[in-house]
């Protein structure tokens, strides 16, 4: 199997086989991979008209999402996983490490049937986007108190779409949000996170336009607060990518995320806020806001 260098350059052909209307886990589109390129070396190679990807890590591979497009009533559509997975097994040092990642749960029983086995990679979250938007009822009652003290407070606060030249503001923001957040929390393996997705929010910032993010930006008194970015994932579903505010200002959150999923409402019927990494601070909040549904993935494995 002849695999290429994944780069910028590609992400026509990856949208072009990728799009799967079907499916409303984030994975499914190119921007919330490739952000990722400094921790994992992506390739790609097209097989059987099928788009597959893979993501080496030292000395082994797995591949971040199902060969695309995801046909499981075509018949010839199984032996490619099984072909690109016995690939992964020859190619890799550490066989342990191969697995097919962000399978819809849907999938799943049919490579049960085949001889795989699955385990829950994590769960997303899927939101109304009106009902984000309005904040109605008393089940939002602490988000609308928190974003209309927010109003009062600051009065000329706006949402701005994101341009270039704001890259260096957001970033430096980052940073701040980054050591305030580790200095919260002591735990090594969530700080290890936060150093990691540096490097992913500094090139879904620097590189927006290319990747497809649309990307938004709150200013107060002229400085940026707070940044959020998002792609469209299918025609009714946009994905939230980032979102990181001014920890010290209260009631910034809310307004960001509802100030852009009132710009979302006309268009996306669904919100997806991908998934909280395991955190229960990031659990709780993400419950807050009733998630009308869970989308769990699964990782595709086989016995060695």
């Amino acid at each position: 199997m002849r695999l290429q260098p994944l780069t910028l350059n590609d992400k026509p052909i990856f949208d072009r086989y990728a799009h799967q209307p079907r499916t409303r886990l984030s994975h499914y589109a190119f921007a919330p991979l490739y952000v990722w390129r400094e921790h994992f070396q992506f390739y790609w190679t097209l097989f059987s008209g099928y788009l597959c990807l893979f993501a080496k890590q030292a000395d082994d591979y797995f591949m971040p999402l199902l060969p695309v497009p995801s046909e499981i009533e075509n018949r010839g559509y199984l032996n490619v996983v099984n072909r690109t997975h016995r690939f992964m097994l020859d190619a890799s040092r550490n066989p342990h490490i191969v697995r097919i990642e962000n399978v819809p749960q849907e999938m799943t029983a049919l490579f049960e049937k085949n001889g795989f086995s699955v385990s829950l990679k994590e769960t997303e979250y899927l939101y109304e986007t009106a009902a984000l938007a309005e904040l109605r009822g008393d089940r939002y009652k602490q988000q609308r108190h928190a974003y209309n003290a927010f109003v009062v407070a600051h009065p000329s606060a706006e949402l701005r779409p994101y341009c270039p030249n704001d890259r260096d503001e957001c970033l430096a923001l980052y940073d701040r949000w980054r050591e305030r957040r580790s200095q919260k929390y002591d735990d090594p393996i969530y700080n290890a996170m936060l150093n990691d997705s540096q490097s992913a929010h500094r090139i879904g910032v620097s590189e927006a336009e290319a990747l497809g993010l649309v990307g938004r930006v709150v200013r107060i008194n002229e400085g940026i607060k707070g940044y959020t970015f998002g792609y469209r994932l299918n025609a009714d579903t946009f994905c939230i990518l980032f979102e990181i505010t001014d920890l010290s200002i209260t009631g910034l959150a809310q307004f960001i995320y509802r100030e852009f999923c009132k710009e979302l409402m006309d268009t996306y019927n669904w919100v997806n806020a991908m998934d909280d990494s395991g955190l229960e601070n990031l659990k709780r909040v993400k419950r807050s806001y009733h998630p009308c549904q869970l989308l769990p993935s699964y990782n595709l494995l086989k016995s060695l």
